[in-house]
């Protein structure tokens, strides 16, 4: 199977994770496929989070999700919080450090390649960068995009993968403000209540479950998905669980039954009619690798 979940160079000083690594990357790049995506996902990192590297192979890609940090680029030190992206290269020293009270939640991308280069050149988005993103929501969107599509696999998903981070670092060009930049607090509200979505939809049953976790009504959250993002909270929340489920259904020997228990869903009637809504198979089906069932079935 081309991608795994671990690779050497992934930092074990993660609570959660939900991270890709490509073994076939260098095939890949040899055969001029892909934005040269080598591996990458998001991180809950530790209060004791650090990263200090004076080279690194590949060029990267990072984005905050939730969570105070600060980075360290060639010799520069940055405060970083929600909406921070930062960029470095094999030639680039870095820091990277987690705030013990407010752990960083990042999402990390690494390439390799000329064409990978060169969208970064051409995006002027260049090793040593620091900016901060306002509407971030539709960067991490398009982050997780990434993250399905890679565990997926398959040729299609990995091209599907390349195009959502080409996608996300378009939108981090295009949207890019100073470092600097103040988000208002209506906004950060959103990005927190997203963020809590983001780490717990695997345990959380509702929209209604959520806002009460993040102390706001729902119909506030509802307003607040509105105002600042593409989708609702439920869509939101389904697509995290179906994406996951999508996943979890290909492994060796998974049950339905199990697989909805695990994310939520009390009953696997109900969850197979969700899933085969999302997805245009059931999960039977899906597990088989088939999109309709066969005459057999």
């Amino acid at each position: 199977m081309p991608a795994t979940e671990q690779a050497d160079y992934f930092s074990t000083q993660v609570l959660r994770t939900r991270r890709f690594y490509l073994t076939d990357w260098r095939q890949r790049l040899r055969d001029g496929a892909g934005l040269g995506l080598v591996g990458g996902g998001c991180e809950w990192c530790a209060p004791d989070f650090v990263v200090d590297r004076r080279s690194f192979p590949f060029l990267a890609f990072e984005f905050v999700a939730r969570g105070r940090g600060h980075v360290t680029l060639a010799g520069r030190r940055h405060e970083v919080g929600v909406g921070h992206a930062f960029f470095f290269d094999p030639a680039t020293p870095h820091v990277i450090r987690s705030d013990a009270e407010e752990p960083l939640v990042k999402y990390f991308f690494n390439l390799t390649g000329a064409r990978a280069a060169g969208l970064l050149d051409e995006l002027g988005l260049g090793a040593g960068l620091l900016i901060r993103v306002l509407d971030a929501a539709r960067v991490v969107g398009l982050l997780e995009e990434v993250i399905d599509h890679a565990l997926r696999g398959g040729r299609f998903g990995l091209r599907a993968a390349s195009a959502a981070l080409e996608h996300a670092l378009v939108l981090c060009a295009d949207s890019r403000q100073p470092a600097a930049t103040k988000l208002d607090p209506a906004y950060a509200t959103y990005l927190r209540c997203r963020g809590h979505l983001l780490r717990n939809y695997p345990v959380l049953g509702s929209v209604e479950e959520a806002a009460r976790h993040c102390h706001v009504s729902a119909a506030y959250l509802t307003r607040l998905f509105k105002r600042y993002d593409e989708e609702t909270p439920l869509a939101c929340l389904t697509r995290l669980k179906l994406s996951q489920a999508a996943v979890k259904l290909r492994q060796p020997e998974a049950q339905v039954k199990a697989v909805a228990s695990e994310l939520g869903y009390k009953s696997a009637a109900h969850f197979s009619r969700v899933f085969k809504q999302w997805s245009g198979a059931a999960p039977i089906h899906w597990q088989r690798g088939e999109s309709e069932p066969t005459a057999e079935s």
